[in-house]
């Protein structure tokens, strides 16, 4: 394993991504619906985003699901779904939650992007490629995006987030304004922007390429639960928002097909 894949596998079995977001008993039915709750409350884009709806009866794959927030919604919704994790933590916590729900996942694999061609291939046929905020904090989205090339067929659909580097939060972070991240330390983050973009899905056909998502609440009422919104989110013009949103919010929300 790459080293650096080494340091965020330990990382993100200390804390697994979310499961902080609710205080209910741990791995209860209720505990994982706060989760949920939690998530598209405050990352409502996802859903638009992703369309969980389009994917019933289809052939997903998810790469880092992390503690099966999405992998339960793309189950919901009648997905085939099949994921890889990097965390053996958050893959154990994943396995318990579709458990809980009474679901079944075509396949819950535990290795690094870096590998997916070990697993997968073309014969799989996905219908859907899914990665959200996973692949930045990968040691090589060069690499990772090689061997999803690998595995895509001609009606797959790869949907990807990765952090912008022209966004708000970014700006914000280098002036040290604000931290990026409501978990600290976090070993590997990686920034882009459009023309990033461009030369590493060189080999893809990019449907779009947008942005979204502006963080607008003070991180340590955040941690427990409380919406407080930063001042002069609190007093922006929603239009005014919006826009801000769609020319420097820190998603890059990436749709692409091999060409």
């Amino acid at each position: 394993m790459k080293k650096l894949n080494v340091i965020s596998r330990k990382y993100w079995n200390r804390q697994p991504c979310n499961i902080k977001h609710s205080k209910k008993k741990l791995f209860s039915k209720e505990y994982f619906n706060e989760v949920s709750k939690k998530r598209y409350f405050v990352e409502g884009h996802i859903k638009n985003f992703v369309n969980f709806k389009k994917w019933k009866n289809k052939k997903v794959l998810e790469i880092g699901f992390g503690i099966g927030t999405d992998a339960i919604e793309f189950l919901k919704n009648g997905a085939k779904y099949n994921g890889i994790e990097l965390s053996d933590k958050s893959h154990e916590i994943t396995k318990k939650r579709i458990k809980i729900f009474n679901f079944k996942a075509e396949s819950l694999i535990f290795d690094e992007a870096e590998n997916l061609s070990k697993h997968f291939s073309k014969k799989n046929n996905f219908d859907l490629i899914y990665s959200f905020g996973v692949l930045h904090h990968s040691s090589s989205l060069q690499k990772c995006l090689r061997e999803i090339y690998k595995i895509m067929s001609p009606k797959t659909e790869l949907k990807v987030m990765l952090y912008a580097k022209n966004s708000y939060k970014y700006m914000m972070m280098k002036k040290k304004f604000l931290r990026y991240e409501a978990q600290k330390n976090v070993p590997v983050i990686d920034f882009y922007d459009h023309e990033d973009i461009k030369k590493l899905f060189s080999k893809f056909k990019l449907k779009e390429v947008r942005q979204d998502f502006i963080f607008p609440y003070k991180i340590t009422p955040y941690k427990k639960n409380k919406y407080v919104k930063v001042e002069h989110f609190k007093y922006m013009n929603k239009n005014i928002f919006n826009t801000f949103r769609e020319n420097l919010g820190e998603h890059l929300l990436i749709t692409a097909r091999i060409k």
